[in-house]
């Protein structure tokens, strides 16, 4: 457990830089820019072309979108940010915490090729492919050595969360790089905000009980309180190691911002999903 967690955590940076050339919208991290080692981002709905209720740069195969609008919107997004689309590893997430280690073997999984088996998070240290991971409320979880010229990427749900996913990210890239996480340069991607993602109560005393931090968990209706993934994974980046001053969080809510942002908390089904992408240079 961090002790004086609040006061730790206000040293993390805050906020993210919006990139809006080629007619898309895609966010990215101070600290990941300034390394100059790596191509990063998160997408949002706009620029694509997938119709209502999807419109428009839907990612998700999950969705009653058709598949080919989502490949089109994979290869928008390429040409764009200076991605190759056939090297593109997708994420097959299962709402778990299990890691992946890939290499250019695995390019096109998920997208043009048969998907990955079921994982939360990728790794690599391979700068020829580019790791994807989808998200509509859930965290992105971004890692990068820059020592061991190593990444990591990660999708985290509050059951992701719970397990200690971006804790896991970190520890896998120390197992097969030898990271040092005092190396480390982390960010944490637009999610569902603390004010906005309700839950039971009973989770809510979960989260407490897993993390000992009551501020990560407010209450809410009779029956339910509110969690701030955000803060989750943030503690889980500074109990592997990271130092608080190597964290960007764009700290952006994907429920209240409905004009950039899907989010399935907010219309179901109906609704598409964001990117989070990493890639070496």
């Amino acid at each position: 457990m961090i002790k004086e967690f609040e006061k730790i955590c206000s040293k993390a940076e805050c906020g993210a830089v919006e990139d809006n050339s080629g007619g898309i919208i895609t966010l990215n991290a101070p600290g990941l820019l300034r390394t100059g080692g790596i191509k990063h981002g998160f997408t949002s709905r706009i620029g694509g072309i997938s119709p209502k209720p999807f419109d428009s740069l839907n990612f998700s195969f999950n969705r009653a979108d058709d598949p080919e609008n989502v490949r089109k919107n994979y290869r928008i997004l390429a040409e764009k940010r200076g991605l190759d689309y056939d090297k593109l590893v997708l994420v097959n997430h299962e709402h778990g915490c299990k890691v992946l280690r890939v290499s250019k073997k695995e390019a096109g999984r998920g997208l043009t090729r048969e998907k990955l088996p079921f994982s939360d998070g990728l790794i690599t240290d391979d700068p020829e492919i580019t790791l994807v991971t989808g998200h509509a409320d859930c965290g992105s979880i971004y890692l990068y050595d820059p020592k061991k010229h190593a990444i990591g990427l990660a999708h985290a749900g509050w059951k992701g969360a719970l397990l200690r996913m971006a804790q896991r990210l970190a520890e896998s890239m120390m197992k097969e790089f030898s990271s040092d996480p005092s190396d480390m340069v982390a960010a944490l991607g637009p999610c569902i905000c603390f004010d906005c993602f309700e839950v039971d109560s009973s989770l809510g005393e979960k989260f407490k009980a897993e993390f000992g931090q009551s501020s990560i968990v407010k209450e809410g209706r009779p029956g339910k309180a509110y969690v701030d993934i955000e803060s989750v994974l943030l503690l889980q980046l500074l109990e592997a190691g990271i130092r608080p001053e190597n964290i960007s969080l764009m700290h952006r809510c994907t429920y209240e911002e409905k004009e950039l942002f899907y989010s399935y908390r907010r219309d179901g089904a109906g609704t598409g999903a964001m990117s989070a992408y990493m890639k070496l240079i």
